[in-house]
């Protein structure tokens, strides 16, 4: 069920995404659950947000890199969303969120019960005598 908070974070997340030039995201770690997207710059090196969804129930998407075109929304609550549950056979109790894509024909959908984010700068690599 979409909240009034559920909505804020939402909104919260596109804001971070659409103020910089350009954003890339892949799926970052799915365990059971919990699905996690990592997004940035250069997903090579380094990825600064990480959006987390709990409770999954449904992913359409690449697992593959893509990009989003921050001059418009990127991450959305879809308006289409009751013909989107009919189609994806989404169960009630679960929230669809969408990320859209600059290079792809569809766009990303998940159905999940909630969402957060993170925001901070995780390496891909060591650093040199971390561990």
């Amino acid at each position: 069920m979409l909240t009034d908070s559920l909505r804020q974070t939402v909104e919260e997340i596109d804001t971070i995404i659409r103020k910089e030039l350009w954003f890339d995201f892949e799926v970052w770690s799915y365990d059971r659950n919990k699905l996690i997207i990592a997004g940035g710059k250069d997903l090579m090196y380094s990825h600064q947000l990480e959006i987390i969804f709990e409770n999954v129930f449904y992913y359409s998407g690449v697992f593959a890199e893509w990009k989003s075109n921050t001059q418009h929304p990127a991450f959305i609550i879809p308006s289409n969303e009751p013909e989107l549950n009919l189609k994806h056979e989404i169960i009630q109790g679960y929230q669809l969120f969408s990320f859209v894509t600059e290079d792809f024909k569809n766009n990303i959908i998940i159905a999940a019960e909630s969402v957060s984010y993170n925001l901070k700068n995780t390496l891909h690599y060591l650093i040199e005598n971390e561990r």
